[in-house]
């Protein structure tokens, strides 16, 4: 009976013994990236067509060699990609870098969002954040023209209106 309790006691401490160290021994891939996406308060109102201006802050403290990260920027409708880029930046520690999307001309106005994302070439890197931003419905090409051929002719009636009181004038 005595052996038994010694050999129980034994292969109780040897099975808690590898749930303890054996997760240890297991590599894990955890990163500590840190990603933020900044709109200013001047880009949050764009029209259809501009640039939609934004700045990107990577923190990578455990990276100890520039690594070489795949950033996808897309721009969102109602959880509809409308809009994408990729680009690639070389980080080390830490970025911060401005950059920029066009907001296609044929987007509905209204809140829209845009993400952020960050892989690696490796796939251990996945992260993302998003931030939102107001499309205005600017004028349309139709209507910018109207409005300058309305102004040219306006212009052109008050010279002659002028020219009219200026000759009435000399007349008297």
């Amino acid at each position: 009976m005595k052996i038994s309790r010694i050999y129980i006691t034994i292969f109780v401490f040897f099975i808690v013994g590898i749930f303890i160290v054996f997760p240890a021994l297991i590599p894990t891939t955890a990163h500590a990236l840190s990603l933020d996406a900044i709109i200013s308060d001047q880009s949050t109102q764009v029209e259809g067509g501009d640039r939609l201006y934004f700045e990107v802050d990577i923190k990578y403290p455990e990276n100890s060699t520039r690594q070489d990260l795949r950033l996808e920027y897309q721009i969102k409708e109602n959880g509809m990609v409308i809009e994408t880029e990729k680009v690639l930046r070389a980080v080390e520690t830490q970025t911060s870098f401005l950059d920029y999307i066009v907001v296609p001309k044929n987007a509905k106005g209204g809140i829209h969002e845009l993400n952020v994302i960050v892989r690696d070439y490796n796939g251990d890197i996945n992260e993302s954040v998003s931030a939102t931003f107001n499309i205005t419905k600017g004028m349309d090409e139709i209507t910018k023209y109207f409005f300058v051929i309305l102004a040219v002719i306006l212009f052109v009636a008050l010279l002659v209106i002028v020219q009219i009181f200026v000759i009435s004038r000399r007349e008297r």
